[in-house]
């Protein structure tokens, strides 16, 4: 860690690091809710000089570097990419030389590095000036943006694709938000959150129409200017915006946006905003939870592991754990007594519900014995729940990514249908990922055999040359 924070104090001094221009937030002391919301509206958009968006790459060079970490040789700075760089232990699998590595083409990750908006151009139909805003539009390794798409951000149950420093793709595990997201490391869940919230601030006044642009936009957006965000989203991003406080990076990059397109983030500047302009009293955010602020839960191998938070336990009780396999009946799987405000969290042996869905909630009981429930969450939990495959077909190369991450070797086999064994050895794990060759395959439909803690587990994959 100490390392990390040397990185960053030396990217502060390549900025200009330039203060809040004096009077930039006039207006605000008193205001909250929709009022907020729409005076920070008028302050970003006012002053908002829209660039090129040619003109970002030039930016990034500025805004968005890092020393290049010890160990690695090449140009004194790289790009600080959030989906291949380890906060926490100062390195990446790659690095990416500014202006050099920009994308272009890809086929794999640390091919490249592109443009992309973390807020997906396709939920505003590439309208400008959204299109070149700076504020949500990160370097990113071309090969996993291409990968998450224009998919949601959102917390993954089961990974169907994992980038070497972690983020991923999959099905979501927060209640209230179904089907396909992409999660970021945790230490950009709030660079993303805040990116997000700007962006629904500053163009409320085109919510109307972006809400109908594309099915996952559309998911996340309400099509009035407040509150922007329809309430499952918002408390995911409420919830990224508490659990990653701003960064000295974010800091950097916020006063690099200033000089750039002469506006700023006001959720970097001034976190607080989030709160005073989303909380369950004003109009129409009731449904905001008062007690339970998240319930999610992640695939462990054989098990769930589930967990929450609260706000507010007056005359609280009990929490009852409630699963269900159709959606429709549930059974109380354990009951948690009330702790005081703070997270919960509770595993669920699910090795005899293997190939079926599964459906959590969260009974909240008072003292009185007046209860509500949290918001549903569901999963899948595969037959073969030990390690997935990708890509298939392959070509040159197959990961296995297991779902244990505490793994450190496993034995690998590779055969064809007639039993021929083409690879045969044990392989180190790193993060839960295995790499593979499959150069010297030949076109065909091959086997996998994993041994993996004793047990075995076979995966069937098509090689195509």
């Amino acid at each position: 860690m100490k390392r990390l924070f040397s990185f960053l104090s030396l990217i502060l001094c390549f900025q200009s690091f330039a203060q809040i221009p004096a009077g930039y937030y006039n207006g605000t002391g008193s205001l909250s809710c929709e009022a907020l919301k729409t005076q920070l509206y008028t302050i970003v958009s006012t002053g908002h000089t829209a660039q090129s968006y040619s003109a970002l790459w030039t930016q990034y060079p500025i805004s968005d570097i890092m020393p290049r970490p010890t160990g690695s040789s090449g140009s004194a700075n790289v790009i600080w990419d959030i989906y291949s760089y380890k906060p926490a232990t100062g390195t990446a699998n790659y690095y990416f030389t500014p202006t050099t590595n920009q994308c272009g083409t890809y086929n794999s990750e640390g091919d490249c590095y592109n443009r992309e908006h973390s807020f997906p151009s396709s939920w505003f139909n590439d309208e400008a000036p959204s299109y070149t805003d700076y504020n949500h539009i990160f370097p990113t390794d071309g090969y996993v943006n291409n990968r998450r798409s224009n998919y949601r951000y959102g917390e993954v149950a089961t990974a169907t694709y994992t980038s070497t420093n972690g983020s991923k793709l999959g099905s979501s595990s927060f209640a209230g938000i179904t089907g396909t997201v992409f999660e970021p490391i945790d230490e950009y869940k709030g660079d993303v959150a805040r990116a997000y919230l700007y962006m629904v601030t500053r163009y409320q006044n085109r919510l109307s129409t972006w809400s109908g642009y594309n099915t996952d936009g559309a998911l996340t957006l309400t099509s009035t200017a407040f509150p922007g965000v329809n309430v499952s989203y918002l408390k995911l991003m409420l919830k990224w915006n508490n659990q990653d406080p701003v960064s000295a990076k974010e800091i950097a990059r916020n006063n690099g946006t200033y000089n750039f397109q002469n506006n700023r983030n006001p959720f970097i500047d001034s976190p607080q905003y989030v709160a005073r302009i989303w909380n369950s009293s004003c109009p129409g955010l009731s449904a905001l939870p008062i007690g339970i602020a998240y319930f999610s839960g992640k695939l462990n191998g054989n098990k769930i592991n589930l967990n929450w938070e609260t706000f507010s336990e007056v005359n609280f009780k009990h929490f009852e754990v409630e699963r269900s396999v159709n959606g429709i009946n549930y059974a109380t799987i354990a009951i948690v007594k009330a702790k005081g405000v703070g997270s919960y969290d509770l595993t669920d042996n699910i090795e005899a519900l293997k190939g079926r869905r599964l459906y959590y909630r969260l009974k909240q009981v008072d003292n009185d014995g007046s209860f509500t429930y949290s918001e549903v969450f569901t999963v899948h939990v595969p037959l073969n729940i030990a390690f997935a495959v990708y890509p298939n077909p392959a070509k040159d190369f197959i990961k296995l990514q297991l779902n244990n991450n505490s793994i450190d070797k496993i034995n690998v086999e590779i055969t064809d249908i007639a039993g021929k064994a083409f690879i045969n050895q044990e392989y180190s794990v790193s993060n839960g990922l295995v790499a593979i060759s499959t150069s010297n395959l030949q076109s065909g439909n091959y086997l996998i055999k994993a041994i993996i803690n004793g047990e075995t587990y076979y995966k069937k994959i098509v090689v195509v040359k």
